[in-house]
């Protein structure tokens, strides 16, 4: 509720110029909307709204009321309706991917959190015929990487859901999947967000934060405290007492190469720094790993990037 009200908040920033009837408006339509009218808007298709700035354009679609918010909350709306610019929207749905504690520890942070909304931010208007494979440099300052396969366009791995949303200040493309900016190494991504204290630590007891923060690049499918606090306290405690075991279920996580779930097909075998393989398949839009879906996708970080888990990958040796 508390997003709800910032709509509100945002759609009263918007009312200083023409796009204050469809802004006001939709912002009182969201304040009056209740929990399931929501989640049936979260389900629509974004599409152009005619004379709508971006701000606006988010506002009227209702499909990103948590991006809304959080845009407010970063003081960034007067930017929003410079431009121009390209934005790579997360949906609602996209933001429900991020496990709370970590996008509660975004939110705390006014740089952070202004760091990851703006490397959703390009300058120009882009439409997705003009975004070409390689480099694309954020207002943020971070590049993120295009990719192309057939008709579908990827963002960091992450495929455009829907594009060529036209303001009159820019172009905003849906994505189902956060962008988040690399924070440093795969070591430092995990102990800056929340939600891996259990895994840094066997980590740290394996000796193996020298090699994870080393050149790499490495993809690592990283399981969340929940992860470990689902498994048996006492295989929990076998591992741990065990240094070659240890090693070998952690490594097992840890692949050479820069994989995003794009890179990964259907059918792959991954053969991890363990020496056993991972078997990737695709279900209903999801990647999975020997059958446990990723959580969180492409979780960038300056050696690599991090597939958030939530569960532990247990080798069958």
């Amino acid at each position: 509720m508390a997003l709800v009200t910032c709509l509100g908040l945002a759609g009263a920033a918007c009312a200083s110029d023409s796009n204050d009837a469809v802004s006001a408006t939709t912002a009182a339509s969201a304040s009056a909307t209740t929990a399931a009218a929501g989640a049936a808007t979260t389900a629509a298709t974004a599409t152009t709204v005619e004379g709508a700035d971006i701000v606006a354009t988010a506002l009227t679609n209702r499909v990103f009321t948590e991006l809304a918010g959080l845009v407010l909350e970063a003081d960034l709306i007067p930017t929003l309706r410079g431009g121009p610019f390209t934005v790579f929207a997360p949906t609602d749905d996209a933001f429900k991917k991020i496990p709370s504690d970590v996008l509660h520890a975004i939110q705390a942070s006014p740089d952070m959190l202004k760091t990851v909304l703006t490397y959703h931010v390009v300058e120009g208007a882009l439409k997705i015929a003009d975004l070409k494979p390689g480099p694309l440099k954020t207002v943020a300052g971070i590049d993120l990487t295009v990719t192309k396969d057939g008709d579908k366009t990827y963002i960091n791995g992450d495929e455009i859901a829907s594009g060529d949303i036209v303001a009159t200040n820019g172009v905003v493309h849906v994505m189902s999947d956060v962008l988040v900016p690399p924070l440093g190494d795969i070591v430092t991504v995990a102990t800056t967000l929340p939600g891996f204290s259990t895994l840094v630590s066997l980590v740290k007891q394996a000796d193996l934060v020298a090699t994870l923060q080393g050149d790499g690049p490495f993809t690592v499918f990283a399981p969340i405290d929940s992860a470990f606090e689902a498994l048996p306290a006492a295989t929990l405690a076998a591992v741990q007492a065990d240094p070659a075991l240890l090693k070998k279920v952690l490594t097992y996580h840890v692949v050479a190469g820069k994989l995003s779930t794009a890179d990964m097909k259907d059918g792959d075998k991954l053969t991890t720094v363990a020496g056993v393989d991972l078997t990737v398949t695709k279900k209903d839009g999801a990647t999975l790993i020997d059958g446990h879906p990723i959580a969180v996708q492409n979780v960038e970080a300056t050696n690599g990037i991090v597939q958030v888990m939530g569960d532990v990958l247990v080798p069958a040796s």
